[in-house]
């Protein structure tokens, strides 16, 4: 298959788990002799055309068009402020690798991934090409006031598109409460380069810096939180969590890691715990962020809305034990196993509920012995289930299935 992504996110111009998730899957598929494309953003002086490994990247840099199409938006558009520089942007792009689609041919199918490269699949499905909308999250989820206007884009891409794939069984349920037929949705799970995020992968030098870094002992529990921070991701509501913990386990200490508008407020909120919370807004290369699991105990992710959660799967397959917001759409219910189950991996929490979030994490911590028994079971699960080779696998044979359709 010669197959066409178009996705705004794509290395080195990588913003979160649409990134990750273009870039692995990308490069694991074309180990099985099919050829991709990434159609994605440019910024004028990143190559446009590069290919590595059966994958080549093209890439458009839109001229700055929003003084001509500025009188054409909607009042709604309107008040994004800045962000209507992007919305043009972001047209002027879907334009651009639609027309770069067709021009270089040959594909058997193309990808819009999420609403941001939606536009130009469905462009290109117009001139008979078989497209899949595959959806990573919803407006409708992501924000607590969603623009009508892409609310309304997300369903009739998933509603002209050949078929949906989504990341779990919870935004399956989403997409269908959104009036897309569930026989037209398709399941496959995201996965983790399980010899990258590996414990064996750690440098023990590496490693003891960053307990020197932290002041952190060898025997204080580590509670880590790695993710933007942001009000879905659930920070602040963890914060308010540590006393109900310090009260079982006085020497715990929470590393709250990422960027976000909430920084300051999480600093504010953590500031009469002392040495307790760290809050970490520092860019993190690859290898440190793995440093930071490794450090760990045990990981949390409170968020109110997760489709899926990459760095619920990085942390199992570093061996940590995980606390999970499970309320909602949650793909984290179906990476971390609660305790109630045969191979347990973790703890499902109300995440808007600081002591039901205290109340796992204390549940995990009370056991030394349990919580590595269920960071063996994560790392398990990774490896069977939660891995790119599997993804690519279960990716493709959709992509063969919905080809096969149009014949």
């Amino acid at each position: 298959m010669k197959i066409a992504y178009f996705s705004i996110e794509y290395p080195p111009r990588v913003f979160g788990g649409l990134g990750v998730y273009v870039d692995s899957i990308s490069k694991e598929i074309a180990t099985l002799g099919h050829e991709i494309g990434v159609f994605t953003l440019g910024d004028g002086k990143l190559r446009r055309r590069q290919s590595k490994s059966g994958v080549t990247a093209f890439r458009e840099t839109p001229v700055p068009m929003k003084d001509g199409w500025g009188p054409f938006v909607s009042d709604r558009t309107k008040a994004w402020g800045d962000g209507i520089d992007f919305l043009h942007d972001l047209m002027s792009y879907n334009q651009l690798s639609a027309f770069r689609v067709l021009e270089e041919g040959g594909f058997d199918l193309a990808v819009g991934h999420d609403w941001l490269g939606l536009p130009g699949a469905m462009a290109v499905q117009k001139t008979g090409l078989c497209t899949i909308y595959h959806v990573h999250s919803t407006e409708m989820g992501r924000e607590s006031s969603p623009n009508p206007q892409i609310v309304d884009l997300e369903v009739r891409g998933a509603l002209a598109a050949d078929a949906v794939i989504t990341v779990s069984l919870a935004m399956k349920e989403e997409l269908a409460s959104l009036g897309v037929p569930r026989e037209k949705i398709r399941v496959c799970y995201h996965g983790v380069d399980t010899d990258t995020f590996s414990p064996s992968s750690v440098k023990p030098r590496k490693l003891q810096a960053l307990k020197e870094k932290y002041g952190i002992e060898d025997e204080d529990p580590v509670i880590l939180f790695i993710g933007r921070l942001e009000p879905v991701k659930g920070a602040i509501p963890l914060v308010r969590a540590m006393p109900s913990v310090l009260r079982k386990h006085p020497k715990a200490k929470l590393l709250v890691v990422g960027k976000g508008t909430l920084a300051d407020q999480i600093r504010r909120e953590a500031e009469p715990l002392g040495e307790s919370v760290r809050v970490v807004t520092d860019f993190l290369d690859l290898e440190t962020k793995i440093c930071h699991y490794a450090l760990s105990d045990i990981c949390v992710f409170p968020s109110l809305y997760e489709p899926f959660g990459i760095v619920a799967v990085e942390a199992a397959s570093m061996e940590k034990p995980a606390v999970v917001g499970a309320n909602g759409v949650s793909g984290l219910r179906e990476i971390v196993d609660d305790p109630s189950s045969e191979n347990p991996t973790g703890v499902h929490v109300d995440p808007q509920n600081p002591e039901d979030i205290a109340w796992g994490i204390n549940l995990v911590l009370e056991d030394r012995d349990k919580m590595i028994q269920w960071g063996q079971n994560a790392r398990k699960k990774c490896l069977e289930i939660f891995n790119w080779k599997r993804a690519a696998e279960e990716t493709a044979k959709i992509y063969e299935e919905v080809i096969a359709s149009r014949s």
